[in-house]
Formats: C-alpha cells, structure tokens, sequence
C-alpha cells in the first residue's frame, strides 16, 4: 500500500498484478519512552510521509522525560541513544520525527526527531572552547523554539560541542551530534584565531546549524484557510458572524476581541465555488523551513462551543526554504468534517467481557452481585457514581449479562453528531448500590476509542471489548491515511478479495493503472457498504473484484 497524500482527496492505494498480488505497506512509526514503559508498538504516531507527530500528555509539569522513536519493535529505533525531553506547564510535550535523509546544509543529516518548545527552557553550547560549560555561550531564544548566537573560538583547530538546558548542567538536557543524550560530540573545525562562529539551534525540527553563515531569513506570504461547513451545518456558526486565526504571531486574541486576523469568505476560495471556506494572508519572516507560528482558528458566534476556539490541538506552520507564498492546505474548522460525525441517531452494538475483570480500586468483578455500565461521549460522560454530584446513571446504559457467560452488552442508539471515532468506558458498580457505574475500568483519559465504520448495518457491532483493556481503532483520516489499512489478497478464479477498515465518507476507486482513470466505487461508502466481517479493529469491507491482468485500488476520502 503505498500512501498517496494530498488534502482533495486523501487516498491510500495498493496495485495488483497478473502474476502476483503486490502491497506496499505505508510505513508506520511509533513514539516509545518512560512515558509507556518503553513499549515499541504503542503509540503511533500519526502524519507522514515527511513528519510525524506524537503528543505526549498526563506527565509531570515541568518534569523530564525520555523518548525513542521505533519502527513498533526494537529491530530500528532512532536515536541511538535516548532524547530527553522535558514537558510543558500542562505535563505534555508534542514529539516530532522526520524519517530519512536531510539535504537542508543542517545537521544531524538523517532521522531527526524534534519536539515543540515548552517554554521552560534555556540553552547555552559547551565544548572544548569554553571548558565544557554552556553558561559561557548562551543561546538567544528567537521564538518558536528556535535559538542562536555567535561564539568566538580563539584558536584556530577542531573542537567537540554539546548542547546544555539549562546551560552548565550535565543532569538536564544534553546532546551532540543526533540529539540523543550521551550521543557524540558534535565537532566543527576553524581556521582562524579568533573566529566567529554563528550558531542556531531549530528544536521543533530537531536540527542545529554552527559554523559558516546561518541561513538568510525568508519571507513568507501565508495565506490561511479553514472550512465551515460542519460547523454550519452543527449549528455553531452562522454566516454573518466572523472567523480569525490567533496564534503566536499576533499574541492569541481572544475569538470575541476582535483583534485576530480577520477571514473572508467572498470572493470564493481559490476561485471554486464552496462559499463556507474562510480565508486570509498574513507575512512571516523567518528561518528557511523553521517551525514559523502555533495557532488556532477561532469564531465569534454565541453559538459556538469552546468559547469560540478550536476545540483540536494547535497546528503549526513551516516557513518555505525560500521567499514566496505559502499555501497552506484547506482545513476543517476543529478537524471535524460533516463525514466525520454520524448524521442520524445511530444504533451499536456494545460488548464487554468481564472474565476476571478487577477494577483500579482492587474490586474483584462480582456476577452475582455487580453491575456493569457504559459511559462515553454519546451520553455525555454522564456523572460517575463516588465522584463529584454522583447521580445514578441515565437510563439505557447498564449492560445485560449473556445468559450465564460474562460477556455483558447492550445495543444503544448513538445520537446524530456523535463522532464517528468516539470514546467511551465501562465502569462496575459493585452490590448495585450506586445505580450507576464507578470510574473504575481505568485512569483518567484512558478510554476504548472506537469507530463506526458502517452506518448501513443495523445495528453496528463493535469487536467485543475486555474490561480494562482500553483499546483504539484506527481511523482513515487525513492525519492517518495508513489507517484503512487496505489490503489485496491472493487472486482466485478470476477475482481478487480486497478488504480495508471503512467509514463513512470513503469509499474504493479502481483503475488498470496508477495514473488513472479511475472508477469510482461509491457503494463501498461505509454510509452503503454491509459485506465483510468483525475484527480486532471492528468491521472489516470485503469485496471479490474481477480481475484480468492488472489491477489497481485506492481508498479515498474527497
């Protein structure tokens, strides 16, 4: 399966020949670390080919951290040695990676791994020419996790450098030449005595430049745009009202100041037609490829949720290598778009197996006398039984026992606007005295993430869950093409099976070959589709497709 990434549309694609059925995998990359007990396959992380993305949370404040990215074993892992990272006042940090080789005149030139700012952080350079103690050579923070300065080396020769946060300590942050702690020393040669040697330090990008001149400024027209539609559509927001980007650059200006920088929606975007994309320039200069602005759209109706803000994490612009205008892609306000939402009252299918289930109390599951619920977003994380203001829970959502297994379910209708990928949790309420369930499958956050994938069968069955194990789907989805996981198996008889995790909003396109054209398949839409079967990951499409000598498929979200 080879990914083929673009906004309009995203698609993942696999090809088949006469003589052999042939994918590709997308290739995946996982964030290991303190932070999960150094487990390879975890935590994928989502984006590529160029970048992926982790964001770490639920740590320390202020604290440290230790991070490897892997291949989801141990066979490739990067850097050799571990990054040390250190979190932001919320006890969260956003990991960066970008796999292969650089050709940008920075260094390390291969595999960088980089992390956002968190704002805690300062920095100096240590090495042979200052007595290894980085409190003699600042860095200068510029911004966006970008520092710099100029070190005067009196002796012409080469020395050995590390970089130090804080400057002069060896128990903090520390790192040479692949920003692994206890990696070698980043060497530069010079040959004058003195000579002046400037220094820049990109964090987010994961990458450091020292010796000739650091790279000239850039000047970066930007040009924002976010799409509306589901948020009109949902009610949040009404044409006449406004839309603003705020962010770093202009100090995150509330949506109802005023002060943000102000979208239009007319003319059209681009010159198309969808009057529901809001747009707008703004200049940036900085460093060529550097990490330019976090930021955020925001909406001033009084209808909106979030107080008018974004309710997805902050996104980030990356300056152009060289002046010019920056396009960024077109985006869904709060990344949600109408497909990703279910457009009518639902009906799934829940399961859970309570076979020695305990709860994080200790309470060993008692079937004789326990009850089990289901809480989650479709019932708006109704109040805990032993919490704050406990209430017994709503109505319809106690699970039933299964005769005389342990399997407990309950079919629940999932109202219109749901998520798609939707959380949820189980919770035990032992003797039956509450009326409702204890948060007691898991810790706080630690929730099944699952996905509707066919909004055609009724009900929709979710793979049976097992208490405690919070489990999570993946989804097809701009920032995770890999997650259709679409995949061709051995031709018989003239057809090959083609199976992929569906969802609504995505369907299979055909073609003899990869340049096109390509037929489009719209009944395997997960809004039509009923063929295939439940796995680990929920239902599965399945298709037998003829096939005479050459046949490519790609699953594709307009």
């Amino acid at each position: 399966m080879n990914v083929m990434k673009s906004l309009m549309p995203l698609s993942l694609v696999a090809a088949l020949t006469a003589i052999a059925v042939f994918t590709s995998p997308a290739q995946s990359y996982y964030l290991a670390g303190d932070f999960n007990n150094w487990n390879a396959g975890a935590d994928p992380m989502a984006g590529g080919p160029v970048q992926y993305d982790f964001t770490i949370t639920n740590q320390t404040p202020g604290g440290y951290g230790q991070i490897k990215v892997t291949d989801g074993t141990w066979n490739n892992s990067w850097p050799a040695n571990n990054v040390v990272i250190r979190y932001d006042a919320n006890g969260s940090a956003t990991i960066h990676f970008y796999p292969g080789n650089a050709t940008d005149g920075w260094l390390p030139l291969a595999n960088r791994i980089g992390y956002d700012d968190p704002g805690n952080l300062s920095w100096g350079i240590a090495g042979d020419f200052n007595g290894w103690n980085g409190t003699n050579n600042l860095l200068l923070p510029l911004g966006n996790g970008v520092y710099s300065n100029s070190i005067v080396v009196a002796t012409a020769g080469t020395f050995g450098f590390k970089f130090q946060s804080p400057p002069g300590s060896w128990t903090g942050i520390y790192f040479g030449s692949d920003f692994g702690a206890n990696d070698p020393n980043g060497t530069y040669t010079t040959t004058n005595s003195p000579q002046t040697v400037p220094v820049v330090l990109d964090l987010p990008r994961g990458r450091y430049f020292i010796g000739n001149l650091a790279p000239s400024p850039v000047t970066n027209t930007v040009i924002f745009a976010v799409d509306m539609t589901y948020q009109i559509q949902a009610g949040n927001f009404h044409p006449g009202y406004s839309v603003y980007v705020s962010g770093d650059f202009n100090g995150w200006p509330s949506p109802g100041s005023g002060a943000g920088l102000a979208l239009v929606n007319e003319p059209p975007y681009n010159g198309g037609s969808n009057t529901n994309i809001w747009y707008g320039t703004n200049t940036f200069v900085g460093l060529p490829g550097a990490a330019a602005a976090q930021y955020k759209f925001t909406q001033n109706d009084p209808a909106a949720p979030n107080s008018g803000w974004e309710t997805s994490n902050n996104r980030t612009l990356t300056l152009l290598a060289t002046n010019g205008t920056l396009r960024l892609p077109v985006v869904a306000f709060s990344d949600v778009y109408p497909s990703d939402v279910l457009s009518a009252p639902t009906p799934v299918f829940f399961s859970v197996n309570m076979t020695n289930a305990v709860g994080t109390d200790g309470h060993h599951f008692d079937p004789g006398a326990d009850n089990v619920y289901i809480n989650g977003q479709f019932a708006n994380w109704y109040a805990w039984a032993g919490g704050i203001n406990p209430a017994p829970a709503p109505p319809g959502y106690q699970m039933i026992e299964q005769g005389l297994t342990l399997i407990y379910t309950n079919t629940i209708i999932l109202p219109a606007g749901t998520p798609i990928a939707f959380d949820y949790k189980y919770g035990m309420d032992p003797g039956g005295v509450n009326g409702g369930p204890l948060d007691d499958e898991a810790g706080y956050a630690q929730n099944h993430h699952r996905v509707v994938r066919s909004t055609a069968l009724n009900p929709y069955p979710l793979a049976t869950d097992t208490f405690g194990d919070q489990y999570a789907e993946p989804l097809f989805s701009a920032s995770n093409p890999a997650g259709g996981n679409l995949q061709l198996g051995a031709p018989s008889n003239g057809v090959v099976p083609v199976t992929w995790l569906g969802r609504p909003g995505a369907h299979l396109q055909t073609a003899t070959r990869v340049s096109g054209p390509w037929q489009d398949l719209p009944e395997t839409d997960g809004t039509n589709w009923t063929t295939g079967y439940v796995s680990t990951n929920g239902f599965v499409s399945l298709t037998n497709w003829p096939v005479a000598n050459q046949a490519f498929f790609r699953l594709i979200k307009p």
